[in-house]
């Protein structure tokens, strides 16, 4: 076999075994997956600090579970007057719909069935990750020589720590325009005398930071709100205020991304897409992930070609070799 053929069935292998690493293997060790990643960054932080692995764990999952329970006690609180506001106009359209359209309240009621079940999963979920962030912590030397020992742990793990370095640059550059998008959302919020609008502005400025979503999720649903209970005036300060928060991401982000993960728009794009597609919701992370992940496992086959028959060259004009 010319070494052409053997590198595209290489490439073909290792792309198929990502994809059914992502589509078969990942939803059932994802929480585990995240709890190791957790400890990995624990661990770096054990280091610089020269802390104690498993107090450092103990108190991250402290805060960890305070957080959440702080974010979702303040988001009642905050969501529980306008939703009550709200509820009659929506359900004043809602019933004016719903005469055209009988089959929309059941479809939705079957949808909202069928959502209920992945809500325990995640929840379930949850409670895997807190629990191994904790065992694995617990043995960390141990897990880590365990993974050490398994097939091609040394290309996957030099392949992990490039990715690692892209995203830990892409995280701090969106970062940081999380923050500025945060301080404009915060002084606009605090002027239009919105209620709890730090947590409102921190709130849009991570859903910005989010693939894809931007902070039009949050202000075109609201804007189209606000038109419908003919608060006019304000809608066009909103609107304004989105335009603001749109126009400093295009500014900022291709000054402070750089190549950020070393992928063209089109295919972050696109990877986020057919992640989508392929994965479900999950996919919004895992598309672009094993796409990154493919590219450094082709690359680590380039770099482990023999001296003097690279595989970057093999893939165009080339003599024959016996």
């Amino acid at each position: 076999m010319n070494p052409r053929t053997r590198l595209y069935l290489q490439k073909t292998t290792i792309l198929l075994t990502v994809f059914l690493a992502l589509r078969f293997l990942l939803p059932i060790i994802l929480p585990f997956f995240l709890a190791w990643a957790t400890v990995c960054c624990l661990n770096s932080i054990r280091e610089k600090y020269h802390l104690r692995l498993l107090p450092l764990t103990i108190s991250y999952l402290v805060i960890f579970i305070l957080l959440t329970i702080s974010t979702a006690f303040c988001t009642y609180c905050l969501l529980h007057e306008p939703c009550l506001e709200l509820l009659p106009v929506c359900r004043n359209y809602w019933n004016r719909l719903s005469e055209y359209l009988d089959w929309i309240p059941e479809a939705l009621s079957g949808r909202l069935a069928e959502l209920l079940p992945f809500i325990f999963t995640g929840c379930f979920g949850i409670f895997l990750y807190l629990i191994s962030v904790l065992l694995i912590a617990k043995d960390w030397k141990k897990v880590q020589s365990l993974l050490q020992k398994l097939p091609f742990s040394a290309p996957v793990s030099r392949a992990g720590h490039r990715i690692t370095q892209s995203v830990r640059g892409w995280v701090r550059a969106q970062f940081k325009i999380m923050l500025i998008v945060s301080a404009q959302c915060a002084v606009g919020y605090y002027l239009l005398h919105i209620p709890g609008f730090l947590f409102w502005a921190l709130l849009t400025g991570l859903v910005d930071a989010l693939p894809v979503f931007g902070t039009g999720t949050v202000f075109i649903p609201w804007i189209a709100i606000v038109l419908l209970q003919g608060n006019y005036m304000f809608a066009l300060w909103l609107f304004v205020l989105f335009l603001l928060t749109w126009l400093t991401r295009e500014l900022l982000e291709p000054k402070l991304l750089g190549d950020g993960l070393g992928l063209l728009p089109i295919c972050f794009l696109m990877s986020v897409i057919v992640g989508l597609k392929l994965f479900g919701a999950l996919g919004l992370f895992t598309g672009p992930f094993g796409v990154l992940l493919v590219r450094e496992l082709w690359a680590e086959l380039e770099r482990s070609a023999p001296p003097g028959k690279s595989w970057a060259s093999s893939s165009g004009d080339e003599g024959t070799s016996s």
